[in-house]
C-alpha cells in the first residue's frame, strides 16, 4: 500500500513538472500551496468543531473525506458536513 502511494506521488510530481513548464512553476505551486492551506484549515475547523460539540454527544467526523469536502465546496461543504453530522 505504501509503495502505491509513493508511486502515485512520484507520477503526479512528474506530470506536474511537465505541465509546469508550459504554465509556469509559480502559478502551479501557488495553487498547490493554496490547496494545502485550505486543507489544513479544514482539518483545524473539523477538530475544533469536534471538541466543541463533544459535550452534546454529537460526533463530528475528522477524516480526509470531510476535510476534502470542506476544502472543495467551502461554506456549502461545512453546511453539508453539519447536516450529515446532526441528522446521522
Amino acid at each position: 500500500m505504501t509503495y502505491v502511494v509513493i508511486g502515485t506521488v512520484c507520477v503526479l510530481l512528474f506530470f506536474g513538472v511537465l505541465i509546469g513548464r508550459k504554465v509556469g512553476f509559480g502559478v502551479m505551486f501557488e495553487k498547490l500551496a493554496l490547496l494545502w492551506f485550505k486543507l489544513a484549515c479544514s482539518f483545524a475547523l473539523l477538530y475544533i468543531a469536534h471538541i466543541i460539540v463533544d459535550g452534546y454527544d454529537i460526533v463530528v467526523p475528522v477524516n480526509l473525506f470531510s476535510a476534502l469536502t470542506i476544502t472543495i465546496l467551502g461554506l456549502p461543504g461545512i453546511l453539508c458536513i453539519g447536516v450529515l453530522t446532526v441528522f446521522q
